[in-house]
């Protein structure tokens, strides 16, 4: 199949190859109006073998030899029209030597007949010239390499794929992006929970806390700790206000957790509330364990606690555990 363009100036007809088109991205000029253009919007094809029209347009008609011979001249003085003359082609010989003249009868004399330039055959038919490409600019970064001939709609579709391959690696990246965020936010606000269940990793987030100047709290966890067992005495008979809370907590995970806070109500003979009070770690715990290193894991701890109630006359009490808040 052979190329075509139409120029959008004159709307002359072109044959064009794939190199000249891709020579300047498309852009060619044209032959007859010098009018530079698109190639590719007006792209088309015909067939390999150009119809009777073209053909016509794009050769010289070769007449008989015998035609080219100018006949003896009208009565009246005016010369006889030739075939030549009313075809509008100029006749070309068959042989480099001219045809003999035949003998002019009496009276008459025989005028050499000038060759005309040879005009198209039909004012209808396309005219197809090889369209002007415009000559490539020097540019050594931008080197165009010489590729296989295509079609236009094969180049439409390999900037299409090329298009969306360019548009789903940002995507791709994007996605990574995004998820490397998240799991870094979740890492961070974890980081309590991931060090005490991963104690492998603890090490490494201790030292990634250290670098960004945080802490790896223990995680809270207050039903996973039980009150084993709990009492509430009088110490001192002559002083009937002051009690002491005696209450065993023990550790049920298999890890680390931080220490909750102690929630004692004391309560008369009808279980109606008289005081209420929350103990922190560092208000209940022995001078000898250190809250910020936490409750160990399976171990169990005894809870002593002096109070003084005054004049509340309790009789009874409840001990509820806690989450501590963050200091």
């Amino acid at each position: 199949m052979s190329m075509v363009t139409r120029c959008p100036a004159c709307t002359t007809l072109f044959r064009v190859t794939p190199q000249q088109l891709q020579a300047r991205q498309g852009r060619v000029r044209c032959g007859r109006c010098m009018t530079v253009f698109d190639g590719f919007k007006a792209l088309a094809t015909l067939p390999e073998q150009a119809p009777p029209e073209a053909a016509l347009a794009e050769t010289t008609a070769a007449p008989p030899a015998a035609e080219s011979a100018a006949p003896p001249a009208a009565a009246g003085g005016a010369p006889a029209r030739t075939h030549a003359e009313d075809t509008g082609h100029t006749a070309v010989p068959e042989a480099p030597a001219p045809p003999a003249t035949p003998p002019a009868p009496a009276g008459f004399e025989f005028e050499p007949i000038e060759p005309r330039p040879a005009r198209a055959a039909a004012q209808s038919a396309p005219s197809f010239r090889p369209a002007a490409a415009v000559k490539p600019e020097a540019r050594p970064d931008n080197a165009v390499t010489s590729s296989p001939p295509v079609s236009a709609d094969a180049l439409f579709l390999q900037q299409a794929h090329a298009k969306r391959r360019r548009g789903s690696w940002v995507w791709t990246a994007g996605s990574v992006l995004l998820t490397l965020t998240l799991a870094a936010q979740a890492v961070y606000f974890y980081r309590g929970e991931l060090a005490a269940n991963y104690r492998g990793l603890k090490p490494l987030i201790v030292q990634t806390c250290q670098l960004l100047q945080c802490d790896v709290p223990l995680p809270q966890r207050p039903r996973l700790i039980n009150i084993e067992a709990s009492d509430l005495q009088s110490v001192d008979p002559t002083r009937p206000g002051v009690i002491q809370l005696t209450a065993t907590l023990r550790n049920h995970a298999g890890y680390d957790l931080a220490y909750p806070a102690l929630d004692l109500v004391l309560t008369n003979t009808k279980e109606h509330t008289l005081a209420r009070r929350i103990f922190l770690p560092q208000e209940y715990l022995d001078k000898s364990r250190d809250a910020n290193a936490g409750f160990p894991a399976n171990a169990e701890i005894t809870v002593r606690l002096d109070l003084d109630t005054g004049e509340l006359g309790a009789a009874g009490f409840r001990l509820d555990l806690l989450p501590a808040p963050a200091r």
